[in-house]
């Protein structure tokens, strides 16, 4: 770092590698989170984007809720409005309880609410999906 006449500092521009990566959009919101403070999404928040996103899944008839201590036994959170959600930093890991409609291919319909779920919290957040658990309870 040199000093000019004026007494102010010259930075050394960073190496041109590290733009390679990162977009001027990339690095625009960068300068303005750091310069605003933190953003903090409520759960119910986060739960609400899982619970659409699986929901717009064609195959997906409504989600549901478990009336019994097995989560709990096991570990995981009791989910809310049939979506568990457990964080671990900027992780999610998603429990999610559905009901398929009929006719429709559940392996298919489960890996589909797992991709969509997944590009939601991945997008819309921008929080990572650590696992996306799919239980299907019921076809109606």
């Amino acid at each position: 770092m040199a000093t000019g006449a004026n007494g102010a500092s010259d930075l050394a521009a960073p190496p041109r590698s590290f733009y390679a990566t990162r977009t001027s959009d990339d690095l625009e919101r960068e300068a303005v989170a750091e310069q605003l403070g933190t953003v903090r999404i409520a759960r119910r928040v986060l739960r609400t984007v899982v619970e659409q996103a699986a929901l717009h899944v064609d195959g997906v008839a409504r989600m549901t809720t478990l009336r019994d201590d097995w989560p709990r036994m096991l570990g995981r959170p009791l989910p809310q409005h049939g979506v568990g959600l457990a964080l671990r930093g900027d992780v999610v890991t998603i429990d999610l309880y559905v009901v398929i409609r009929p006719g429709a291919n559940m392996v298919t319909v489960g890996a589909a609410v797992q991709e969509a779920v997944a590009a939601a919290v991945e997008h819309i957040l921008g929080m990572s999906a650590g696992d996306v658990n799919v239980f299907i309870q019921d076809v109606a």
